[in-house]
């Protein structure tokens, strides 16, 4: 909608561009963070709470925005076209993975290019060198 120049938005966006905001941020930190913990138990439940937080942030803040456009004075015949809460309710765990998955093979993907140097390698190889030159003092 547009009023002098100015872009207004619906009572619609208003509320759910914020709950769904908060719901992607935290399958965000969630998923990046279970793309870099070890093991297989941890990282899949962060996925879980990733997944439900974006497919339930998406669901409530259509039906909430729905809500609040239908409520509003003299609604346009948009508000009315409320199926898409459904549609998430149903649906919505399809993107919320894709985005997810995403994340979570980006960050897999990030530490797989970080080259690992174990400090008990290093502590093993000073030791080996030392019992091989017969001198605990003396470097090779």
């Amino acid at each position: 909608m547009r009023l002098n120049g100015q872009i207004m938005q619906t009572p619609f966006g208003e509320y759910f561009y914020p709950i769904f905001a908060v719901g992607v941020l935290l399958a965000t930190v969630v998923s990046l963070y279970a793309g870099s913990a070890r093991g297989w138990l941890l990282p899949l439940l962060c996925l879980m709470v990733g997944v439900f937080s974006f497919w339930g942030s998406l669901f409530i803040g259509l039906e909430v925005g729905y809500q609040m456009w239908q409520a509003s004075p003299d609604p346009p015949d948009e508000a009315f076209s409320d199926t898409s809460p459904m549609g998430a309710l149903l649906a919505g765990w399809v993107p919320a993975s894709l985005y997810c998955g995403f994340l979570f093979g980006v960050a897999k993907f990030i530490l797989f290019l970080i080259p690992k140097r174990e400090p008990s390698d290093v502590q093993k190889t000073a030791a080996s060198e030392r019992i091989e030159s017969g001198n605990p003092f003396q470097g090779p």
